[in-house]
């Protein structure tokens, strides 16, 4: 077969990742986040300036404008590329105790989808500050839709170690625990190692740019119409975070890229995926907040 069949580039109007995930298994042949089973752990962390953390108290529009490039290897061995674009819209809130609740307004897809699940109204999640935990953060409404943009959402902040951040210092932490991803409810394992760089002058507050690198394992299970899918995954996600001295973040940019094999324990067929990710963040300051 000439090469140029054996790459299909598609765009399926009308399909959210699940719907992408469910074909898997036609070709072939949403939960709640639970406790993790292991705490984080922050070393390392050094500097002379005072440590930066992130604050509490404050409230923002984030904007989340999120890529994902899907390569699927289809059982026929053709390679078949799907993308889609995401731009929400939420309002957070970080309470004096450190609590997080975070509200979807509005969100954009391109290609546009035509499915009501696919439309998660009154989506919103809740967390705290700090908490490296998988599943740190509980989506509470907005249905199937909701529970696949919790992957967009769940990396918004940096995790900052106890004595906060300083300007030239490092740490790492590790944790492990239940999280959705997509259709599949899964379990994983995540090392990130952090950087600081030097604080900025790009605003009279001072940035502080915060670097990470994570490794992350993922084991699951889900279900697509009759049919049982295991999917196994290792990856990698790099991010930058630009904190004010302050404690607020003023912006973010995060790469993912995994390595996906998804089974169909039925017909013993494998899926080999790829995916790939890029996000953008804009946090802003919102009129009448009380911290200002």
């Amino acid at each position: 077969m000439h090469s140029a069949n054996r790459f299909r580039r598609q765009q399926r109007s009308g399909r959210s990742l699940r719907a992408t995930l469910g074909l898997v298994a036609v070709l072939a042949g949403c939960g709640s986040s639970q406790p993790a089973t292991a705490p984080t752990t922050a070393t390392g962390a050094t500097g002379a300036n005072a440590g930066i953390s992130l604050r509490t108290n404050w409230q923002a529009t984030v904007v989340v404008e999120r890529d994902d490039s899907i390569v699927l290897t289809l059982p026929s061995g053709d390679h078949q590329l799907q993308r889609m674009q995401r731009r929400g819209v939420f309002h957070l809130a970080v309470k004096e105790d450190g609590k997080i609740t975070l509200r979807l307004d509005s969100l954009t897809v391109h290609p546009r989808l035509h499915s009501d699940t696919a439309s998660p109204a009154h989506a919103a999640w809740s967390g705290r500050l700090g908490d490296a935990r998988p599943g740190a953060l509980h989506v509470s409404d907005g249905g199937d839709g909701a529970g696949e943009l919790t992957a967009m959402v769940r990396d918004l902040l940096p995790r900052l170690p106890a004595g906060g951040a300083h300007a030239q210092s490092s740490w790492s932490d590790t944790s492990s625990g239940s999280v959705q991803v997509d259709i599949f409810n899964t379990s994983e394992r995540r090392t990130g190692r952090w950087r600081a760089s030097a604080l900025t002058a790009v605003s009279a507050n001072g940035v502080l740019p915060i670097h990470v690198r994570e490794e992350f394992e993922q084991l699951g299970n889900g279900t697509s119409g009759d049919k049982r899918l295991t999917m196994t995954s290792q990856g990698r996600r790099s991010a930058t975070y630009y904190v004010t001295r302050d404690g607020r973040v003023r912006n973010a940019q995060l790469e993912d890229s995994t390595a996906m094999l998804i089974s169909i324990p039925s017909t013993r067929q494998v899926v080999p995926t790829i995916r790939f990710a890029h996000t953008n963040v804009r946090f802003i300051a919102l009129p009448g907040d009380s911290t200002e």
